[in-house]
């Protein structure tokens, strides 16, 4: 298993305090499965088919398939694909769909350059809590300016952290 992201740290944390938590991964190579020891090549995809149009949102076509880590912890991933940031939105877009029916849930964002703006206008809406991590570089530091800038303009507390 790779490094551990804070995104699965926090989620089995508030799992493991008795919190139901959903963890969704909305990265682009979604990898969030593998370090809760689930092979994300193996998830069931959830991809765009699975929403439709209804009173000028999104509602469910048909419902993801949430996947047991453990009592208190549920995974909305899936597996690499052609279509891996249509794919992410779509994670996304069902993660927001299915999260009051949890006390928490943990977005897992690839906000590379090409995915900022799509995340945080869909994803990070309901947001009360934005973790970002930068590498320092400054492609990385360009990417967490701008998600900062979009939580701020939500009124979303966000925290940066250095992860070298």
């Amino acid at each position: 298993m790779g490094k551990t992201t804070i995104s699965a740290l926090l989620a089995r944390e508030l799992a493991s305090a008795g919190a139901d938590t959903l963890a969704v991964d909305c990265d682009p190579n979604p990898t969030l499965g593998d370090e809760f020891g689930v092979a994300s090549a193996s998830l069931p995809r959830f991809d765009r088919d699975g929403l439709r149009p209804a009173d000028g949102t999104l509602e469910f076509a048909r419902e993801p398939e949430l996947i047991d880590i453990d009592s208190h912890l549920k995974l909305l991933g899936g597996p690499p694909s052609d279509t891996p940031l249509a794919d992410a939105v779509a994670r996304g877009i069902a993660g927001v769909l299915v999260a009051d029916r949890f006390e928490f849930s943990v977005t897992d964002l690839g906000a590379g350059p090409e995915f900022a703006r799509v995340a945080v206008g869909g994803v990070l809406n309901p947001a009360d809590l934005c973790i970002i991590l930068s590498d320092g570089r400054s492609v990385s530091e360009l990417t967490a300016d701008r998600v900062e800038g979009a939580c701020r303009a939500r009124e979303v507390q966000c925290r940066r952290v250095l992860n070298r």
